[in-house]
């Protein structure tokens, strides 16, 4: 006993450590007056506020009074009510509780958290703000605190980027910032700390590498300053050159779609431009740096980012310095030609202009014959340069369109005949409204492709159309014709007016009639539409062009038809140029007060003046351009004629097109005007103005519009803005119109069509066409005529199988409303035109609003608004030439001729792009003749008859007997062979049928080759590759096959198959003969007599023999 009396205890085994299951204990705590307690108390809870904020939560208004310095418990109104009772009450009691930072910081983390599991983030960063970068680490934050941190940062770059844009915007942002803060003044955060913890992200992103988040929160907040500094940062840091080029186009791409403001984009995008030419310095001391792949990529990105600048002189330098770097081995000036192509492909010709002029010509030797190294340039420079001015302003880029819609159109005959057929059926080609539209779908079947047979074939339907209508279907002719701009004059000659002598320039202009003209007047407006339809034609070609048409203006004022067809013929020829000369022309016809002349001459001026922005307080047109655009707004005001106003309305709106918040002030006053015509012209305004931004400030003011404006025709142009705006996320206008398609005012819902149409044009989206379908069948006339537009426009290039084949319903459809006799005229209108716009330009050509880089087309925005104006004024429907673009890819080599081997890879079915299936003419059924049918009892009798006869034969012949007999017999052998002949064929039937095999359906294949020159539509290119294993190979290999392609040669020794690309009069014309001489008949050499000479010696050679065996016999 003793010994184990004497032994030690055993410790008992430790537990381990429970957690908490309630919070209770420690927020009693809180009340306890020690501060070392509460200090403890928090920080317990800290510790497992995690699994015990939804009881920590009602201890919230405890933790910010400890964390704001006051006593636990109490409030604001015990703090303003102190007064000298209280005071005296209180004398004896405890002194009040001071609570040290440490402390306070733990109550405001703590509290922070809790508002985190609340889901209430800007509480919880409000509090987090507070409690300091212990608890709130920003650059290296705590495993277990990532969440937290993340989200917490998260909401105060959402803080800081609206804070910012309030004060940078200064108006509508900073009212909206101020109506919140005063709202929720006691929750107000403080901007120093927030931009300390926005700033400290920055660092983070450095850290980490993550320079692309660090742009994207610097251009959201507009921060200058920090956007010059990340770019800086990421040219000094270790990253490899291929991730510094992803960056700066990351950063380019970016500036375009998050920065709403113009100004800021431009300061941003001045930046990026600068770091992209460090980064080439920085590569390279020369410009040769360009034959490697990152520098032309680099190249590519700085032309695009000066593009969008507007800067064409540097521009001009950096295709410069790619065609001089290049050698007889190297590529450069194939990528210096490629851009060329894509500047042409924006559409915007002044810019296109100043950059040819930026380019050397060879003509100027003795100005700039060297580079800037003083080498001489080579014979295959100069002949680079060369080619750069055609593609520029020598219309290379439009004959090639021409030349492509020529050879590859799919136009089907048998559409216009049978759209003739059915209006002469009803007698409806007597309807001057219906036979204009059907010449007008004629134009844009055969858009640009030259084939103008129906009309030459059909000239005595052609004569019915009289006054404006046969002004028109003269006009259509350029239509056809466009681009076409070598036969324009010879085309057009038959019906242009008289004019002076060229040669002679004395000479008077021939006195104009005050009547008629409608067909002259229309002839100049085609000549227009010839040269103007295309970006990318002659410059030389368009300057005579508008020379003439020029002439012709200033002396018609006589007569208003001439007028209006030279006036829209100069607006075209002279698109963009901003020339005061030409302004000046046609603001004198606009002064004669002709309605009719004076509403052409102001869309042509905006046609002259569009993009310019003159007038507006940053424009940086010159004066005299503000002085007239001011001349313009008064006029519209002191004339009575509403055509005047509506032409100087849509004026004003073209003038502004990509102007942005530039053009608010201007805006804002036409939207304020109490004449309808000048708000419509507003709705147009501001849709050009922010055309493909998506601004949201121009969304809010459109759909504001669509359902507020007291006028009809407003409301019809706010909806249709919408398409433009928003064209580059083009999904997002169906699902805002959805409700306006159910208004209860057809012009809205027509124009709701109409938006869905030029959205989603050529997309063959079936969402989109089940939103139009209940629209076809609607009470309005009109409002059927845009959804049969816009279905139209939808199904745009897409083949049968397009939307489960109910393209092919829809396209019955169209054919029977027109001989439909319960349709109105304008449902019938509407039936016809959507025939022309199916099947574009040769079913080549498609409504686009963009380019292939992502460039808004300014010939296309504004030649799609001026045919929208077709409601008003018919003629205007031919505008759409300027709105479509042919979706043809072509692969050229360096000498601008196409590789007829090099094919692009489509994974797709054939069946999926293919054309639609031309229409076959229905064959007239004969009618056979149903052979009588021979009863049994008329067999007998007529061998009755037979017999009979015969019977009578023989007795008065003599063998009655044997003839009877011979009777029975061949009737007896007759019905044998029948017999046998049935059996026979029966057997040979089920032969057949059991011989004949079953045919197998064939699987289509799930890809296929498409040759070059092809048509490739943009929803096409999305699913189709290079093959980099042939012989010819993009220079820009990251690029979709779509549009002109520059293709290097890998194996240029070998023998090349090559086709050129020529105008249509040139591939009509004939090989010219081989070489030959001619020699009249009787000369000794010709062949005749050369014949006859042999003949009559072997003649002679033959008698000889006779003579010999005559005289041996």
């Amino acid at each position: 006993m003793a010994t184990a009396l004497a032994m030690p205890l055993s410790s008992p085994p430790k537990r381990p450590r429970l957690p908490l299951a309630t919070a209770s204990g420690l927020l009693a705590l809180l009340s306890e007056p020690d501060p070392t307690l509460v200090q403890h108390a928090l920080t317990k809870l800290l510790s497992v506020v995690d699994t015990l904020w939804h009881e920590v939560a009602e201890a919230l208004p405890d933790l910010e009074c400890i964390a704001e310095g006051g006593a636990v418990g109490a409030t604001d109104e015990d703090e303003e009510d102190n007064d000298n009772a209280n005071m005296a009450d209180h004398t004896n009691s405890a002194t009040p509780i001071v609570f040290d930072a440490h402390t306070r910081q733990t109550a405001a983390a703590l509290a922070s958290r809790v508002f985190f599991h609340l889901e209430e983030p800007r509480q919880a960063l409000r509090l987090a703000l507070e409690s300091g970068n212990e608890y709130f680490n920003v650059l290296s934050p705590k495993k277990e605190d990532e969440a937290y941190v993340e989200r917490l940062v998260n909401a105060a770059i959402g803080e800081y980027v609206a804070k910012r844009r309030g004060e940078f915007d200064g108006t509508a942002a900073a009212a909206a910032a101020e109506a919140k803060e005063e709202e929720d003044e006691e929750e107000e955060l403080d901007m120093d700390k927030l931009q300390s913890v926005v700033h400290l992200m920055f660092e983070r992103c450095y850290q980490d590498g993550q320079y692309s988040h660090a742009l994207g929160v610097a251009f959201e907040s507009m921060e200058t300053n920090k956007v010059a500094e990340i770019l800086q940062q990421l040219l000094s840091s270790n990253t490899d050159e291929a991730s510094v080029v992803s960056i700066l186009k990351y950063a380019l791409a970016s500036a375009q779609t998050l920065i709403s403001s113009k100004n800021f984009r431009v300061e941003a995008l001045k930046l990026v431009a600068s770091t992209l030419e460090q980064f080439g310095k920085r590569t390279s001391s020369d410009m040769s740096a360009y034959s490697s792949s990152i520098a032309k990529e680099a190249a590519c990105t700085l032309v695009l980012c000066r593009q969008i600048l507007g800067d064409a002189d540097a521009v001009g330098k950096i295709i410069t310095a790619l065609i001089d770097a290049t050698a007889e081995e190297s590529d450069t000036a194939l990528l210096g030609l490629q851009l060329c192509f894509d500047i042409v492909d924006s559409g915007d010709e002044a810019f296109v202009t100043k950059v040819a002029q930026c380019l050397p010509k060879q003509e100027a030797e003795s100005d700039s014959t060297t580079t800037t190294t003083d080498t001489p340039r080579s014979d295959i420079v100069w002949a680079h340069f060369a080619n750069a001015h055609r593609v520029l302003t020598g219309g290379f880029t439009s004959e090639l369109s021409l030349s492509f819609l020529y050879k590859n159109s799919n136009y089907d005959t048998l559409i216009m005949t049978n759209l003739k057929k059915a209006l002469e059926e009803r007698g409806m080609s007597r309807n001057s409204v219906l036979h204009n539209c059907a010449v007008t779908a004629h134009g844009y079947l055969t858009a640009g492709t030259t084939n103008d047979s129906f009309l030459r074939n059909n000239l005595d339907w052609m004569k019915k159309a009289s006054n404006w209508a046969k002004f028109s279907a003269t006009a259509s002719m350029g239509v056809i014709h466009a681009s076409h701009t070598t036969e324009a004059m010879t085309l057009l000659e038959p019906y242009l007016p008289p004019s002076a002598p060229a040669d002679d320039p004395n000479a008077e202009h021939p006195t104009v009639s005050a009547t008629g003209g409608y067909a002259e007047g229309g002839s100049l407006y085609a000549l227009g539409l010839i040269h103007g339809s295309h970006a990318g034609s002659s410059t030389e070609k368009r300057l005579e062009a508008s020379t003439f048409l020029r002439k012709h203006l200033r002396n018609s004022h006589a007569n208003e038809v001439i007028s209006h067809g030279a006036a829209l013929g100069v607006g075209l020829t002279s698109f963009g140029s901003a020339d005061l000369e030409v302004v000046g022309e046609l603001k004198e016809l606009l002064y004669t007060d002709s309605a009719v002349a004076g509403e052409a001459a102001s869309y042509a001026m905006g046609m002259v003046l569009v993009g310019s922005g003159a007038g507006n307080a940053s424009s940086s047109a010159g004066e005299e351009l503000a002085e007239l655009v001011a001349e313009l707004r008064n006029y519209s005001r002191e004339t009575h004629h509403e055509k005047i106003i509506r032409g100087i309305a849509m004026c004003l709106a073209l003038v502004n097109y990509g102007q942005e918040e530039n053009a608010d002030a201007t805006i804002e006053e036409m939207r304020g005007d109490r004449d309808p015509i000048i708000r419509y012209g507003a709705m147009y305004g501001l849709a050009l103005a922010y055309c493909g931004t998506g601004s949201n400030k121009a969304i809010r003011i459109l759909l504001h519009t669509a359902v507020s404006d007291v006028s009809d025709d407003v409301r019809m142009a706010a909806v249709i803005g919408l398409a433009f705006v928003l064209h580059k996320t083009p999904e997002r206008v169906p699902e805002l119109v959805r409700l306006l398609l159910e208004s209860f005012n057809p012009h809205v819902r027509y124009a709701s069509c109409m938006a869905v149409g030029i959205a989603m044009a050529g997309t063959g989206d079936s969402d989109s066409v089940a939103l139009l379908e209940p629209m076809l069948t609607d009470m309005t006339d009109y409002v059927r005529q845009g959804a049969l537009l816009g279905t139209a426009m939808i199904y745009m290039q897409q083949s049968d199988t397009c939307n489960n084949r109910k393209i092919k319903t829809f396209r019955e459809k169209l054919a029977n409303l027109v001989g439909d006799k319960h349709q109105t005229t304008l449902t019938k209108m509407g039936a016809i035109l959507s025939t022309g716009l199916l099947d574009a330009g040769g079913r080549n050509c498609v409504i686009s609003l963009g380019s292939r880089n992502g460039f808004t087309k300014m010939t296309s925005a504004a030649g799609l608004v001026l045919w929208l104006q077709h409601w008003h004024w018919y003629p205007l429907m031919h505008m759409f030439s300027l709105a479509v673009t042919p979706t043809c890819t072509i692969g050229l080599n360096k000498d601008f001729k196409y590789p007829k081997k090099f094919e692009v890879q489509c994974n797709s079915k054939p069946s999926v792009f293919a054309y639609p299936k031309k229409l076959e003419e229905k064959k007239e059924e004969v009618k056979k003749r149903v052979e009588t049918v021979t009863l049994s009892t008329t067999a007998k009798s007529k061998a009755r008859l037979a017999r009979k006869k015969a019977k009578e034969e023989a007795e008065s012949g003599g063998d009655s007997a044997e003839s009877a007999m011979d009777v029975d017999k061949k009737e007896e052998e007759g019905e044998s062979k029948k017999e046998e002949e049935k059996a026979e064929g029966m057997d040979i039937d089920e032969g057949a049928k059991e011989d004949k095999p079953k045919k197998k359906r064939e699987l289509e294949p799930t890809s296929f080759r498409i040759s070059n020159p092809s048509r490739i539509t943009k929803a096409q290119a999305e699913v189709c590759a290079f093959d980099l294993d042939q012989r010819y190979r993009p220079i820009r290999r990251s690029e979709k096959p779509y549009g002109v392609i520059m293709l290097t040669d890998s194996t240029p020794g070998e023998e090349e198959d090559l086709g050129a690309v020529k105008t249509p009069s040139a591939e009509e014309e004939a090989d010219p003969p081989e070489p030959f001489e001619w020699t009249p008949p009787g000369h000794p050499d010709h062949p005749d007599t050369k014949v006859d000479e042999k003949e009559s010696e072997k003649g002679e050679g033959n008698e000889k023999p006779v003579a010999d065996s005559t005289a041996a016999n």
